[in-house]
């Protein structure tokens, strides 16, 4: 049962959503799209910090790049494709209004294409970028330095308006609308499309965690000496882990600014996009995909709860319960680390020799 309940607590919490009158179809949609989300960004988190050692506390700069992608650079391609004469910045809703007309579903399915491409080219390009500091820095300082790093995005997007707007932000292009219509069918095609790139990148990282090169990542968790020994390069393996991390993370970010149809660098907060998957994982179970997808499951049912039923929550504990929500987060946070140190669903033991034989055939044959 332990190992299945972020999904029962899902399941109960639509039942509760539909027992008490509320929206259950809107609910049961939105929440898709944040657990597909989440699950994205988490399992690059996991990848690196989980299996990989490596503390990556800038996650959100690769979400917010991806975002920016789907502002800055889908938003103009989607003029120039058809042929419309705008700023998309500067004429930010005569562009988007012009392209809700001019944009034709298969230019549409073209662009979100090229947005998840190349939203995984750059969140890839930085994440080898930050993890060039790993060269000559220990865990807790690439952690400040990460940290650091994070910060960038945001000062980035808000001073540099040609980007995504600066203080004002920019409404993404139609891309939903046009491949799917309005109102819920709109609703209905971002949580499938969300849904099958997340689908996609947990097979993926499934795949690739119980493949030679997972393997070796976890030996350099324990011992990164021990993998120079072995043959391979630790600053090689970290710079190919945070390349992965950053794409994964990048297009989340990209399905986020395409569903909420806007893209503020203020909205790319450190704890939403760092600390709340670093709480996820911790909880699901650092190094275990698949309790990565448990965490995120009760994370989001939390969430979204506190939300829908705010003012009945407020009149209860007599306070804005936005509030109630960070002092929750951070109260589970410390029960989980005292109570379930390894977490929901913890990582399974594999044995130490036969993970050192592998690496060592690989380091021979590299």
């Amino acid at each position: 049962m332990r190992p299945y309940v972020g999904l029962i607590a899902y399941l109960a919490s639509v039942a509760l959503v539909w027992a008490t009158g509320r929206d259950a179809a809107s609910y049961l949609l939105t929440t898709v799209v944040d657990i597909s989300v989440y699950l994205l960004i988490t399992l690059s988190l996991n990848l690196e910090a989980g299996i990989a050692g490596i503390p990556n506390f800038g996650r959100v700069l690769t979400v917010a790049f991806g975002a920016y992608i789907a502002g800055g650079v889908v938003g103009r391609v989607a003029l120039w494709i058809a042929g419309l004469n705008y700023d998309y910045v500067a004429d930010n809703p005569s562009a988007v209004s012009a392209l809700a007309r001019g944009l034709s579903q298969p230019q549409a399915a073209l662009l979100l294409l090229m947005g998840l491409a190349a939203s995984a080219l750059v969140g890839a390009a930085l994440g080898a970028l930050t993890s060039l500091p790993a060269r000559r820095l220990s865990a807790d300082y690439l952690a400040i330095t990460l940290l650091a790093f994070g910060d960038v995005a945001y000062y980035v997007g808000l001073n540099y308006e040609p980007l995504v707007g600066g203080t004002l932000g920019v409404a993404t292009p139609p891309i939903y609308e046009r491949l799917f219509g309005g109102g819920a069918a709109r609703a209905i095609g971002a949580a499938l499309v969300s849904a099958a790139v997340a689908a996609a990148a947990y097979a993926l990282l499934l795949r690739l965690d119980k493949s030679p090169f997972g393997r070796i990542l976890r030996i350099h968790r324990e011992d990164p000496e021990l993998v120079s020994v072995l043959g391979r390069d630790p600053a090689v393996l970290r710079a190919w882990t945070m390349a992965i991390g950053g794409a994964v993370s990048a297009v989340a970010g990209l399905l986020y600014a395409l569903y909420v149809g806007a893209v503020h660098p203020r909205g790319f907060e450190r704890i939403t996009f760092t600390f709340y998957p670093w709480l996820i994982m911790v909880m699901g179970g650092m190094g275990n995909s698949r309790g990565v997808v448990e965490g995120v499951f009760i994370f989001i049912v939390i969430y979204r709860l506190l939300d829908i039923y705010k003012y009945e929550v407020g009149a209860v504990v007599g306070f804005d319960p936005v509030w109630l929500g960070y002092m929750l987060f951070g109260a589970m946070a410390m029960v989980i680390i005292l109570t379930m140190p390894r977490g929901i669903r913890p990582e399974e033991v594999k044995p130490l020799a036969a993970g050192l034989a592998t690496a060592r055939r690989e380091g021979q044959g590299a």
